[in-house]
C-alpha cells in the first residue's frame, strides 16, 4: 500500500474487506474527479459468525482471501501502483483478526490497514462528501457488523460514533427475525448517541444493504432514473418502505428486486435500523450516497489542488476526455456563455445555476467523435447516466437535457426522466443553455482563440454578438441562425455587429 498523493491521470485501486464482502474498485483519476473502471465484489460473509463466536467466519475466511488473490493478480497485471487495501468491523472485532491479516500479507501481498471505528467513520463521510460537497446532516454507514453514524456539513466530516448494529451483530442464529427484539436493540444502542444534536435535516445512507433498499424503492415507484447515487426518499417514504420489507419472506424479498436477493437475509435487519434511526434523529430526508468510504480513502490522498476544484466539474471534465483543447475551450466556453444568462429566471439556486452551466460547457464537445445521426439519440441517455459526482436526479436530467440541446431543439425522445423530473421552466432553460453552447461552438468551430474574437452580451432585450473584424468570415449564415435560435431560447430578438 502506497502513502503517496494521488496523481492527476493514474489509476488507484481500493479494496474493502468488509463484514459481508469483499471488494475492489480500480478508479481512473483525473484531478478531482474518481472514474471507476473496474469493480468486482464477493459475498464472503467474513462476519457472519463473529456474534456468536468472536471469530471470523471460517468459509468466509477462504472465500475472501481467494478474492484477494484475484484482486492482487489483477492489480499485478494492470500495473496499478497506488493500492489502498482497508478493512473494517468484522477484522477490526474478530480476536483471529489480525492473523487473517498477516495471512493477507503472506498470501497476496496486499497489507490490510485495519480501520477503528472512529477512522472508519470519517473515511464515510469524507466519501458522501466527495459525492455531496454541500452535504449536511449525518452520514450513516451500515456494514454486516457494525454501523457509523457522524455529523457532516459543507466543512466536511464532524464528529462520529460507532455501533454495534449491523445485520449479522442484530440476528441470532436458528431465530426467526423479531421486530420486537431487534427494534428494542436498535433503540437501547441509539438512545446515548450525541450524533443527533439537532432533530430533522438530511440523513446520507451508505452501505450496501441500504442501497439495497433504495433499488427496491426505486422499482416500486417507478422511478424514471435508474441511477442510486442520491437517490431522496421522504421520511413518510422511507418509513412505508422499510415497513414493507421487515414484512416480507425471504422468497417474497427476493421478487422485489435483484439486489434483494443476495441481501434477503439481512435486509430485515437494515430496515429497522435505518426506520429506528429515521425515528430517533428526526430526519425529513435520506439520500442513499453511491459514494463512500472507498471514495474517502482516495480523498485522503488527494492533492490540495485537485480538492479546489467542484467535483461536478471535475468529472464533467473526466467524462469529455484528457485532450487539453478540449477542457481549455469547455473552460472557456463556460465564461463566455455567463453574461446570455444575467438577467435571466433561475430554474435552480444560482450557484447550482452557475456550477451546472460550467458542468455543460466541459461537456460541451463529448458528442464531436460520434455520426452527426447518431448524436441526437445518445447524447441525452449518455449525460443522464455518467458516473458524475454531486449533482442531484432533477440536475442530471437537466444537464443531459442542455446537452441534446446542444445538438437538436427538439425534445429527447422516449425520455421518461425529461418529462418526470423537469418542470415545463427547466426544460425551457435547458433549452436555451444548450442553444448558447451550440452558438459558441459552432461561431469558433470549438477553437478557444478563436471563441476570443466574439463576445455576446445582453442589452435592451437584444442578444448582442459582437464579431471582430479580422474573423468575420467566421460569422456565416449557419452560425448567425446559432444566434437566432439562442436568442429566441432565451426570449430575446439577436443582432450581430462587426467591431
Amino acid at each position: 500500500m502506497t502513502s503517496r498523493r494521488l496523481r492527476d491521470g493514474q489509476d488507484a485501486a481500493v479494496i474493502d474487506v468488509g463484514s459481508n464482502s469483499v471488494r475492489m474498485v480500480v478508479y481512473r483519476i483525473d484531478g478531482r474527479a474518481m472514474t471507476p473502471i473496474l469493480n468486482e465484489k464477493v459475498m464472503a460473509g467474513l462476519g457472519r459468525d463473529l456474534a456468536k463466536t468472536g471469530l471470523l467466519a471460517r468459509d468466509g475466511v477462504d472465500a475472501s482471501i481467494k478474492a484477494l488473490r484475484r484482486f492482487a493478480a489483477l492489480l499485478e497485471a494492470g500495473e496499478v501502483e497506488s493500492v489502498f487495501a482497508v478493512a473494517t468491523a468484522a477484522v477490526r472485532e474478530a480476536s483471529d483478526g489480525r492473523g487473517f491479516a498477516a495471512r493477507v500479507k503472506d498470501e497476496t501481498g496486499l497489507e490490510l490497514r485495519i480501520l477503528n471505528g472512529a477512522e472508519e467513520a470519517q473515511l464515510s463521510a469524507l466519501g458522501v462528501s466527495a459525492g455531496a460537497p454541500d452535504a449536511s446532516g449525518v452520514v450513516g454507514d451500515l456494514g454486516g457488523a457494525s454501523l457509523e453514524l457522524i455529523e457532516i456539513s459543507p466543512k466536511g466530516p464532524g464528529r462520529g460514533e460507532t455501533f454495534a448494529l449491523g445485520p449479522f451483530t442484530l440476528a441470532r442464529e436458528g431465530d426467526e427475525f423479531d421486530y420486537a427484539r431487534v427494534v428494542k436493540q436498535v433503540e437501547a444502542a441509539l438512545s446515548n448517541t450525541k450524533v443527533f444534536p439537532k432533530k430533522g435535516g438530511d440523513f446520507y445512507a451508505v452501505g450496501g444493504a441500504w442501497r439495497a433498499l433504495g433499488r427496491i424503492d426505486m422499482s416500486m415507484r417507478g422511478h424514471p432514473l435508474g441511477v442510486l447515487h442520491h437517490y431522496e426518499m421522504s421520511r413518510g417514504e422511507v418509513l412505508k418502505l422499510t415497513d414493507l420489507v421487515r414484512k416480507q419472506s425471504r422468497r417474497s424479498l427476493e421478487k422485489l428486486e435483484e439486489a434483494a436477493a443476495k441481501r434477503a437475509d439481512t435486509l430485515p435487519y437494515a430496515a429497522v435500523v435505518l426506520e429506528r434511526v429515521i425515528a430517533a434523529g428526526q430526519f425529513e430526508r435520506v439520500i442513499i450516497s453511491a459514494f463512500g468510504l472507498r471514495e474517502g480513502v482516495l480523498m485522503e490522498r488527494m492533492s490540495a489542488e485537485a480538492l479546489a476544484q467542484h467535483p461536478l466539474i471535475a468529472a464533467a471534465e473526466a467524462l469529455a476526455g484528457r485532450n487539453p483543447h478540449t477542457r481549455a475551450f469547455g473552460a472557456a466556453l463556460e465564461k463566455w456563455i455567463a453574461p446570455m444568462f444575467e438577467g435571466q429566471p433561475l430554474v435552480f439556486d444560482e450557484g447550482r445555476e452557475a456550477v451546472l452551466r460550467a458542468a455543460a460547457a466541459r461537456l460541451a464537445d463529448i458528442g464531436g467523435p460520434l455520426h452527426p445521426d447518431q448524436r441526437v439519440e445518445i447524447m441525452f441517455d449518455l449525460v443522464l447516466r455518467a458516473p458524475l459526482a454531486a449533482i442531484s436526479h432533477e440536475e442530471r436530467a437537466f444537464l443531459a437535457a442542455a446537452i441534446h440541446h446542444r445538438y437538436s431543439k427538439a425534445p429527447p425522445h422516449h425520455a421518461d426522466a425529461y418529462h418526470r423530473l423537469l418542470y415545463e421552466d427547466q426544460q425551457t432553460a435547458a433549452m436555451a443553455l444548450g442553444a448558447a453552447l451550440r452558438l459558441g461552438a459552432d461561431l469558433s468551430g470549438r477553437n478557444e482563440s478563436l471563441l476570443k474574437q466574439f463576445s455576446v452580451s445582453v442589452d435592451g432585450g437584444k442578444l448582442l454578438l459582437r464579431v471582430k473584424r479580422p474573423v468575420l468570415d467566421l460569422a456565416t449564415d449557419t452560425a448567425l441562425r446559432r444566434l437566432d435560435a439562442a436568442a429566441a431560447a432565451l426570449g430575446l430578438s439577436a443582432e450581430a455587429k462587426t467591431t
